[in-house]
């Protein structure tokens, strides 16, 4: 009878918390790493480098590592990471010069031009929660809502700032064929199941994920393609906008007490594709000759003679690489007896670092299957007008991708400073490139990437506090100006796809973080 009615208490305040999660989240509607995020969320875990996958002692264990439910107390986890991204692009042609926007506009980086690179600042709230209930001394349950540790929404500049015969102007971006805005959410809520297959010892674990994805993106594309130049008089603004409010996926874990001092963990991660129909806007004659925006492009008995709307336009394909991580933990023993919270005292094994251990190590191999993603397949029905130009949209809108798969290595390590109070945490990552520079786009920095990190963890009661700091440090994309990447055009003389490359030039990013979590065990 106790059971089932803290399991009620459980499931109901879950239920509740999730909710208002979920709402925090749509309500902003929004990277081995999958391409999509940088290692694991939670503030525990990002204090670690994300080296967590054998320790896995918190509620998040719902998705990031099931099994690990079963040598856990009840519980329930909140956090929240704010995410602080810059990026920079600096464009130039194969030559290594600026790009002109056209009109003998200087080009960024040219003398009297704006400057050589357009960079962006964005900051993301991220948050996560999960709650996990010990049924049996042997059995587990628990339930996740959480997102890709990543940067939802980002905006690009359509225009640049720049001083021409002492007049302050603007131009057309030179980042604006690739981006002007991402709105992206990708949400995890996951239920997952623990048993200790070897009571104490072996655990597994699965959880089945139901994936919910919205997404936004804002670029331009060319009506006509008759020049190997920019020329933004052909430009056309395009807005797509996809919803996927079913991509199932599951989650399988291990976690093995080797020895007294070792543990190992394991997991693994499938999702099916991102799929959805498309909604798309369109707008044409969308700059002055001078390159400022045109405000006034239609009469006033026709207010959208420049608009194009199709809320069926096509379909949107992404793939979601599947990962795999398997980590080694060392753990040293406190030399003294520790008093244990209330919470650790049952007959089945529960994890409390804070009073066994006076340190820990631990190594995580990971694998993402990112060569999976070729592309972000587009695919438009036939014959939609582009009204305002001669051209028709382009039945392939493929965004050309070719990634690589990914490994990389965390590694992390707490020391309880003082035993049942106080831990503090330090660790890093490596993860190499995923991508060609010669493909390099501003939807996802695909090179190598490495983090350091730093936190702790204070205990009130049945509650621990965690608090983290992390920088990520991205490898630098830089094609010399010879890049791949083709905008979209309305021109079938060309084959749909400008004559022009539009992501010649260095892409660089940098990401700082500070996050923040509370667990109450029950």
């Amino acid at each position: 009878m106790m059971h089932r009615s803290r399991l009620r208490w459980a499931l109901r305040g879950a239920v509740v918390a999730a909710g208002a999660v979920m709402s925090f989240v749509t309500a902003r509607s929004a990277e081995a790493s999958n391409g999509l995020d940088v290692p694991d969320s939670g503030a525990l875990q990002v204090g670690r480098g994300g080296a967590w996958v054998a320790r896995a002692d918190d509620p998040l264990a719902v998705y990031m590592n099931p099994a690990a439910m079963s040598f856990q107390a009840s519980g329930v986890h909140l956090g929240a990471h704010l995410m602080i991204q810059s990026s920079c692009f600096a464009r130039v042609d194969e030559n290594g010069q600026p790009v002109s926007p056209g009109n003998n506009i200087p080009g960024p980086g040219a003398p009297n031009g704006p400057e050589a690179e357009t960079c962006v600042d964005s900051i993301f709230p991220n948050p996560q929660l999960a709650g996990v209930f010990r049924i049996t001394d042997a059995l587990a349950i628990g339930a996740s809502v959480m997102g890709p540790h990543a940067v939802g929404n980002i905006d690009w500049p359509e225009s640049v700032p720049f001083t021409l015969a002492g007049n302050e102007r603007t131009q057309p971006a030179p980042t604006r064929y690739m981006m002007v805005s991402q709105q992206s959410l990708l949400v995890f809520p996951t239920i997952s199941v623990s048993y200790a297959v070897i009571p104490d010892e072996l655990s597994l674990g699965a959880g089945f994920v139901w994936g919910i994805a919205h997404a936004n993106f804002t670029t331009f594309t060319e009506s006509t393609s008759s020049t190997r130049e920019d020329d933004f008089t052909r430009d056309v603004k395009a807005d797509l906008t996809a919803d996927d409010f079913f991509v199932p996926g599951f989650v399988v874990g291990a976690n093995w007490r080797a020895s007294k001092n070792f543990d190992i963990g394991a997991w693994f991660h499938w999702s099916d594709k991102v799929s959805s129909t498309t909604k798309l806007r369109l707008e044409s004659n969308y700059w002055l000759a001078g390159g400022t925006k045109n405000e006034n492009p239609c009469t006033p008995a026709d207010p959208e003679c420049n608009v194009t709307i199709d809320e069926e336009a096509g379909t949107l394909e992404l793939t979601v690489p599947m990962e795999a991580k398997l980590g080694v933990r060392y753990h040293h023993p406190l030399n003294r007896e520790t008093a244990r919270p209330g919470w650790s005292k049952r007959e089945g094994y529960v994890r409390d670092p804070l009073t066994e251990d006076l340190f820990d190590v631990e190594v995580d191999l990971t694998y993402a299957n990112n060569a999976a993603v070729d592309a972000v397949e587009i695919r438009f029905h036939e014959g939609i007008q582009v009204k305002g130009t001669p051209g028709t949209v382009p039945v392939n809108g493929d965004i050309i991708h070719d990634w690589k798969d990914v490994l990389g290595v965390r590694w992390g390590s707490d020391v309880t400073v003082l035993p049942n109070l106080l831990g503090v945490r330090a660790g890093g990552f490596f993860e190499s490139k995923g991508q060609r520079d010669q493909l390099a786009n501003l939807d996802f920095h695909m090179g190598w990437k490495a983090g350091i990190s730093a936190g702790g963890t204070v205990r009130v009661g049945p509650v621990d506090m965690h608090l983290a700091y992390q920088h990520v440090f991205y490898g630098t994309l830089d094609n010399g100006g010879d890049g791949e990447l083709r905008a979209l055009s309305g021109d079938a003389t060309t084959g749909f796809r400008s004559q022009q490359s539009v992501n010649g030039g260095r892409f660089s990013q940098q990401l700082n973080e500070v996050a923040a979590g509370a667990t109450l065990r029950f």
